[in-house]
């Protein structure tokens, strides 16, 4: 069973009518804050599998809601003083040494962290933006 759900853009200028702009934005940022704590969460339990000094688990960051490409979005980033965000990517998807694949223990830990927390992401989405409207 499918759903075709026509006309978003009038419900959306309905609601930016009944709460203004401004409101409708900070209902959707909110919402979209509580809703990346469960992904964080998540994500530092499956950082725990592999720590060495638990550099990476502690420069997890969650900027605050921006616009990309047109749509309101939260960005989970590492920023700190141990530089970690250069080592993400090579654990994440691993790396070449002397010709050989090298996949370390944390391979697929981002992956693994959003694929099991995204019915929980929905939901808490779906919540805040009920408890709102």
């Amino acid at each position: 069973m499918s759903v075709d759900i026509k006309g978003i853009k009038e419900v959306e200028n309905q609601l930016a009518k009944m709460f203004g702009r401004d409101e409708m934005l900070g209902i959707v940022d909110n919402a979209l804050t509580q809703a990346s704590k469960p992904f964080v969460s998540e994500l530092e339990k499956n950082f725990d599998t592999f720590k060495d000094t638990g550099a990476s688990k502690d420069e997890i960051t969650v900027n605050e809601p921006i616009y990309k490409n047109g749509v309101r979005t939260i960005v989970v980033n590492w920023r700190g003083s141990k530089d970690r965000y250069r080592l993400i990517h090579l654990n994440e998807f691993g790396y070449t040494k002397n010709g050989k694949k090298i996949l370390p223990r944390g391979v697929g830990a981002i992956a693994r962290s959003l694929r099991s927390s995204e019915s929980v992401y929905f939901k808490v989405v779906k919540e805040e933006l009920s408890k709102k409207l």
